[in-house]
């Protein structure tokens, strides 16, 4: 008799919570589909954003691009600015050093000349005095006069030939080491102008480089940012996908 109470107990129990059990029912599924539109909205919401974050890495990764091109066309226009520098210092010291040297021939020249009238004078004088002598008709003075003539000959010969050829060595050579200076000079700005050029050319390549290194990392950078985004509100839906089919079983 006391099984049958509990049992007729329980069956009771059972038809009074009947309406309520089915109530809490109808309101979890209705919560675990908020739930599910909730996070369909989110993954959606997720897929935008991701979206959004693409264009913005991409705009970032041609800003990136963009200011490698314009440091690397900066650096390989200052490559051909130095080195044209270079060659025109280089140009100009080798005009100068031509003009050192034709001021060396002319000055050679010049030395020959002086000398030349130095001599002609020496010679000039000679022949006066043997002029002289001879017109007056004394031995003696025409015997000096005559040595002194061949001492003066041989004295101008001397200095048209030996010393007008040392002065006008001498003169070329300073010339020559004039113009060798003013243009090692140049040489050297030309050598310096190639060095900087060939620095900038450097500089020119790495910056272009370091553009591609900063795209890659952006856009490496961003795919992951969009990734995790995405993946987070996947999660999030396959989890509400979850709950919605075990509160529908």
């Amino acid at each position: 008799m006391t099984l049958i109470r509990a049992l007729i107990c329980s069956v009771g129990l059972v038809i009074a919570l009947a309406p309520t059990m089915a109530a809490f029912a109808e309101t979890n599924s209705d919560h675990l589909q908020q739930e599910l539109a909730n996070a369909a909205a989110q993954y959606q919401l997720a897929l935008d954003q991701a979206s959004a974050a693409q264009q913005e890495g991409l705009l970032s990764q041609e800003n990136e691009r963009m200011i490698a091109f314009l440091q690397s066309e900066a650096m390989r226009q200052k490559q051909l600015e130095v080195s044209a520098n270079g060659n025109a210092i280089e140009s100009i010291a080798a005009t100068l050093a031509n003009a050192e040297r034709a001021q060396g021939d002319l000055n050679a020249r010049n030395e020959l000349i002086i000398l030349q009238n130095k001599a002609a004078i020496l010679v000039a004088h000679a022949d006066a005095t043997v002029a002289n002598a001879l017109a007056q008709g004394r031995p003696e003075e025409i015997a000096n006069a005559n040595a002194q003539s061949k001492f003066l000959h041989n004295l101008a010969d001397t200095i048209t030939s030996v010393l007008a050829e040392t002065n006008m060595s001498n003169a070329k050579i300073i010339a020559e080491n004039n113009a060798d200076e003013v243009h090692t000079h140049g040489l050297v700005e030309q050598t310096n102008g190639q060095a900087l050029a060939a620095g900038a050319l450097f500089a020119a390549d790495d910056a272009l480089m370091a553009g591609t290194l900063a795209v890659r990392s952006t856009g490496s950078t961003n795919n992951l940012r969009t990734a995790a985004i995405i993946s987070r509100a996947a999660a999030s839906l396959r989890n509400a996908q979850a709950m919605a089919a075990a509160g529908g079983q």
